[in-house]
Order: structure tokens, then C-alpha cells, then sequence
């Protein structure tokens, strides 16, 4: 009788598990952050470069994976983010530089401050943003705003800069419609008062000297304000 030795089994291979480092995690959290920015104020085309910076001339161990929090994420130039290692009892900041550019609106001709912005004194560009979060890439959010402050060809139209726009001035001229069931009645006034889109302003009827309430519908149009907002 032939007695075979059994074969041998192999010893089982350990898997290494790798820790993704702290600056690898402090990369990831900012640039899901700029991410989701940029999809919330509808920048078209967004391209994000990282640079994560550390004090530490190399990365620290850390058996767990490292919680990340942000500290300051204001100016996308220098964010801050620190990562805290439990099984290790350390803590580490780290500075973020972050580039962002996305197609962004620009005036495409002189814009004069105070004045309702029109679709073609618009054009998209694709530029570096300095502060993403003011930026625009929709024309309807800007048409029939007005700029706080006069831009020039090429500059970038920012939130910040946008107020409701003045349509109805004191002492304009106005034409004052009025609507209803389908019938429209247009006559001559003036503003005693300036108004944006919806306000109610007092206007004096050039041919019965009568002042009625108007509501201000146009750059220098407005209707009775006793007769409910109507399509025209």
C-alpha cells in the first residue's frame, strides 16, 4: 500500500487595507464642495484645480480613516479644512487653493448703472472666477435687473451687483394701460413718484388732472391699481 502525503494548502493571503490619507480626503470634501456650488448657482462648463497644502513636510499615519471638517471655505483661493485622527489623537489643518472656471456672463456693451439690463447687452465667456458664488451663467436671472454700479465691455456681471431696476422715474412721462375683458384703454400721465416692476406709485392723468394709484408694469407703462394684474 502506497501511502500519498496529502497536499499541502496554501496559506491564506492577508488583504491590506490602505488608509486614504488626510490630504487625499480634504481633496475630495473641497471638491465635492466647489461641485455642488457650482450646480447650485448654474454655472455652465465648471472646471475645478486643486491644491491641497500642508504644514506637515509628511503626511501622518493614521490607523482609521480621518474625519474631515471645514473651517473656513469663503474665498476659494485659500480654504481651509482639518482632519482629526481618533486612534491617533492628532489634528491637522490644511489649506486648500482651488481654481474655478465656468462659461460666466459678461457685458457684451457698456451697462449703465441703475438702467434694466437687456438680453443683448449680454454674452457668455468662460473665465477664472475669483468668487463663484456671485457669478451668473443664466440670462434670466439678469434681464430686466439693473447694475448697482456702471460695467464695462468684458466685466464680469456678478449678484452682488444687481438691484431691481428704477422703470418708472419722478416726472417720467408714462402711458398708463388699462386692461380688462379683452378691451385695452391707453392714456398719458405723470409719475409723481418712481417705482420698480409691481410698486404702486401715485401718477397724474395728463388730460383730467386726476392722480390715481398705478402700478408700475413697464419702463415707463403702468395700469390703474384697481384693476387686477392682467397678461397682456
Amino acid at each position: 500500500m502506497v501511502v500519498g502525503s496529502a497536499p499541502a494548502t496554501a496559506a491564506p493571503t492577508a488583504v491590506k487595507t490602505v488608509t486614504p490619507t488626510a490630504a487625499s480626503l480634504i481633496e475630495q470634501a473641497a471638491r465635492e464642495l466647489l461641485q455642488e456650488q457650482a450646480r447650485h448657482n448654474g454655472l455652465r462648463d465648471a472646471e475645478l484645480m486643486l491644491e491641497v497644502v500642508s504644514a506637515q513636510p509628511q503626511p501622518r499615519s493614521c490607523r482609521d480613516t480621518p474625519s474631515i471638517s471645514a473651517l473656513d471655505t469663503r474665498h476659494v483661493s485659500r480654504m481651509r479644512f482639518v482632519a482629526y485622527c481618533a486612534s491617533e489623537s492628532w489634528r491637522e489643518e490644511y489649506t486648500v487653493r482651488a481654481e474655478v472656471s465656468a462659461q460666466v456672463l459678461v457685458a457684451a456693451t457698456r451697462i449703465t448703472a441703475g438702467q434694466p439690463i437687456t438680453a443683448d447687452a449680454l454674452r457668455l465667456e468662460k473665465r477664472v472666477l475669483a468668487a463663484p458664488q456671485e457669478a451668473l451663467s443664466d440670462t434670466a436671472e439678469v434681464v430686466g435687473q439693473a447694475s448697482r454700479r456702471a460695467l464695462q465691455p468684458g466685466q464680469v456681471v456678478e449678484r452682488r451687483m444687481l438691484a431691481s431696476a428704477v422703470l418708472v422715474r419722478r416726472g417720467a412721462t408714462v402711458q398708463i394701460v388699462a386692461r380688462n375683458a379683452g378691451i385695452v384703454v391707453t392714456s398719458v400721465g405723470q409719475a409723481t413718484e418712481a417705482g420698480h416692476r409691481d410698486d404702486i406709485i401715485g401718477v397724474r392723468n395728463a388730460v383730467s388732472g386726476k392722480l390715481i394709484r398705478a402700478r408700475v408694469t413697464g419702463v415707463d407703462e403702468v395700469e390703474p391699481a384697481d384693476i387686477a394684474p392682467q397678461s397682456p
